[in-house]
């Protein structure tokens, strides 16, 4: 029986609003699809992503961005629970969290199981395991809207250098990616040569060309190619479909948790802080709009950058900062100025959101 396509026609789309794109972090990590996150097997990968999934569950920032909160699924092949319960332990020291505070982190213990999600067949294809259904059948029941899976290399069980294999397993995650509403952040070591030229890649370049995003963890290094701080990290993306690539954060591993470089100056830095702000002002707006709270984008007692910048939540973010993320936020018509009650007494107010 031949399938059929399922075909779109644009003229559907007639009257209906442009839908925003998603993010499990703006910028660096795209919602419902595939990212690929290498960096050699010093680097931290694993705090780094253990650090996102605490972020997400406790709606805070993580390493100077602001990422969507919400449930994490992490498979974790490197590191057993033993060694999950200490890096997490710091993790939530560098929050001042609870454990109960971290409910919505959800570790699968795969260390000396096996962790292939999708391996060679007979039939030349890479096919889904039964690991794979069961991950599948955890991401509906905690709802999780991210998997990290640690690492790429326990995953896959194909040849890394295969264009045609590689392609296959991008497209096998981005299954449930598509099915649940399911962003999938792999963690991968590059290869001798990757590591050399500083790109970051692994095997075949279907790898990089699979994903939507890439990103490279690695020792933050001098002009002249040395590593003076043993303690610095930079993570930069090399691959983005849908952002500006070469974004960089530099970032300092301090008790077992990384966190942004204090001082840094450069353009990359302050790139960094705006997002951060217009990430903030984003979040802060949703939350009053949710509390039917008003807030405005002129100068009065309900002044949205004045409000923000004394809210408990502000993130560090002051008043000009937020007056600057406003102005972007409404160019970008992510927010918009909407007016509200009685023909004879209109008030405005920001809300989230372009005009429809």
């Amino acid at each position: 029986m031949i399938p059929s396509l399922l075909l779109l026609n644009p003229a559907q789309w007639r009257d209906q609003p442009v839908p925003d794109r998603e993010w499990i972090v703006r910028d660096l990590i795209p919602a419902k699809t595939v990212t690929l996150l290498s960096g050699d097997g010093a680097a931290g990968k694993t705090t780094l992503g253990l650090q996102l999934a605490a972020a997400r569950a406790l709606a805070r920032d993580w390493i100077g961005t602001i990422p969507a909160p919400g449930p994490t699924l992490f498979l974790s092949a490197e590191d057993d629970g033993d060694e999950l319960h200490r890096r997490l332990h710091a993790i939530r020291l560098h929050y001042g969290a609870a454990w109960d505070d971290l409910a919505d982190i959800h570790l699968a213990d795969l260390v000396g199981a096996n962790a292939v999600l999708g391996e060679f067949s007979k039939s030349g294809i890479i096919c889904a395991t039964k690991l794979f259904a069961a991950v599948t059948a955890a991401i509906e029941r905690t709802r999780a809207d991210l998997v990290i899976v640690d690492a790429l290399a326990d995953a896959f069980a194909g040849d890394e250098n295969n264009r045609s294999q590689a392609r296959q397993f991008i497209g096998l995650l981005k299954r449930p990616a598509r099915q649940h509403g399911c962003a999938f952040l792999c963690l991968a070591h590059p290869s001798l040569n990757g590591l050399s030229t500083g790109t970051g890649t692994s095997g075949s370049t279907a790898w990089n060309n699979s994903v939507r995003s890439r990103l490279y963890f690695e020792s933050a290094q001098a002009a002249d190619g040395s590593e003076p701080d043993k303690d610095l990290r930079t993570l930069t993306l090399r691959k983005a479909n849908y952002a500006p690539a070469g974004v960089s954060f530099t970032v300092r591993w301090k008790h077992g948790a990384y966190v942004p470089e204090v001082g840094a100056t450069s353009s990359l830095d302050r790139m960094a802080l705006k997002q951060k702000a217009e990430a903030t002002f984003l979040c802060l707006l949703r939350q009053f709009n949710d509390q039917d709270q008003h807030v405005s984008s002129t100068p009065c007692a309900t002044y949205a950058p004045k409000v923000f910048a004394s809210h408990p939540n502000r993130e560090g973010i002051g008043k000009r900062q937020f007056e600057a993320a406003m102005q972007v936020l409404l160019s970008r018509q992510e927010i918009r100025i909407e007016r509200f009650g009685p023909p004879s007494r209109q008030r405005s107010r920001l809300v989230c959101g372009a005009a429809i």
